[in-house]
């Protein structure tokens, strides 16, 4: 088991990075490799520091308005994503939007065929009153 660095932190526990070999401390608390660290952190910094991933203002929109339409529209992000050309942050917002689309365009007609539904039991208990309170015209012959 490798040994553990021996820096104290301010609140008075051990570091518990591994110690680097042959000295007690680990590479971030050793003094003579401090300027290396500093080095390290000012690199990770930059490469976590990337600009906001769009597309160009000149992308053209696409018609989303059914499921045909939206899985084209999928399979053209997930080309341009296999080819480099699509950054993987903007296809994974594509494809999470694109999700939420989907169940939207599939709920739409099951809530107009319950409208439907709804109305047609309405019209059929309306009539069915109407039959057993008598209010239907029926001929009388005197």
């Amino acid at each position: 088991m490798p040994k553990k660095c021996e820096f104290r932190k301010r609140n008075g526990e051990r570091c518990g990075a591994d110690a680097q070999i042959g000295k007690s401390l680990c590479v971030f608390h050793d003094p003579a490799r401090a300027a290396d660290g500093r080095r390290a952190r000012k690199a990770g910094g930059i490469r976590r520091s990337r600009a906001a991933a769009v597309l160009p203002i000149d992308t053209p929109d696409c018609s989303l308005g059914n499921t045909t339409e939206v899985s084209a529209f999928l399979a053209d992000s997930t080309n341009q994503l296999r080819r480099g050309q699509l950054d993987p942050r903007i296809a994974n917002g594509i494809g999470y939007l694109t999700s939420i689309l989907l169940r939207a365009l599939e709920q739409g007609p099951m809530e107009e065929r319950m409208a439907k539904i709804e109305a047609a039991l309405a019209q059929a208990a309306s009539s069915k009153d109407s039959t057993i309170n008598g209010s239907t015209s029926t001929p009388q012959t005197t």
